[in-house]
């Protein structure tokens, strides 16, 4: 099963970027919002494994859905990833505070969050493969 991904992002082109990389990297882009209220419901809806948010939006900001998708259960809260321009310590800070677990910034750091997606995308392949149940883990 392959690693589902949502993207928060209000640059059509930049998503379009990043929707290709993230799938040539493994990940499935089960869906994407230019808006905070847009991207809430449907995260809630679709259950992503990952959400990788811009702050600046059209509507609302990435805060504010890192602050609506935080309150859920551990098991059902995606893993939350901050891709963005705001690239400055009070948005790390903030980001951190509403729970996301990475912060990239979108001006020199999209091939590292590519990196993540990757490794994150294989581990969840290996896991799911029958023989990864009985092969050793390899060391990363």
């Amino acid at each position: 099963m392959a690693l589902r991904v949502y993207f928060v992002e209000d640059s059509a082109l930049v998503f379009e970027r990043l929707r290709e990389s993230a799938e040539e990297v493994g990940a499935e882009v089960v869906g994407h919002a230019d808006d905070a209220p847009s991207a809430i419901a449907e995260i809630a809806a679709l259950r992503p494994d990952i959400v990788v948010v811009d702050i600046a939006l059209r509507e609302g900001t990435g805060l504010h859905v890192l602050k609506e998708i935080g309150g859920r259960a551990d098991e059902d809260r995606p893993l939350r990833i901050v891709l963005t321009n705001f690239n400055r310590d009070w948005y790390r800070g903030a980001s951190k505070r509403l729970g996301a677990e990475y912060f990239f910034d979108k001006s020199c750091e999209v091939p590292q969050m590519l990196e993540l997606l990757r490794s994150m995308s294989l581990s969840r392949s290996r896991s799911a493969s029958p023989a990864a149940a009985s092969a050793p883990t390899p060391a990363v």
